[in-house]
């Protein structure tokens, strides 16, 4: 998960997400959260909590077919956020996988 940059500007932000493969879909969740990204807390499956202690998911884009790309619109404030895969596809867990980064929303 490689965003065009690490960081924007407060408000309507629109991430325009496109699954290069190999194999599985993807989505992008956006986490508003101040722990760092390996730090999220997880299921029992090894997938992020949403609803977990620190972190409030903002929004998502689901199924992201390998070759395809969807886009979303998200109001954002200024802090700090993490963009992850939260995929689970049998025993690939994507976010352990290491499909995770950090994002910032400047004022």
């Amino acid at each position: 998960m490689v965003p065009a940059s690490a960081s924007t500007s407060a408000g309507s932000v629109t991430f325009n997400v496109k699954n290069t493969g190999p194999k599985d879909a993807h989505e992008m969740v956006v986490i508003k959260t101040d722990l760092a990204p390996e730090a999220l807390p997880t299921k029992a499956d090894g997938s992020i909590d949403e609803e977990g202690a620190g972190v409030t998911a903002m929004g998502e884009v689901e199924e992201v077919a390998v070759g395809t790309s969807k886009t979303v619109t998200i109001d954002l404030a200024p802090g700090k956020y993490v963009l992850v895969c939260n995929v689970v596809d049998g025993d690939e867990i994507h976010y352990k996988l290491g499909m995770r980064t950090a994002f910032e929303v400047l004022p």
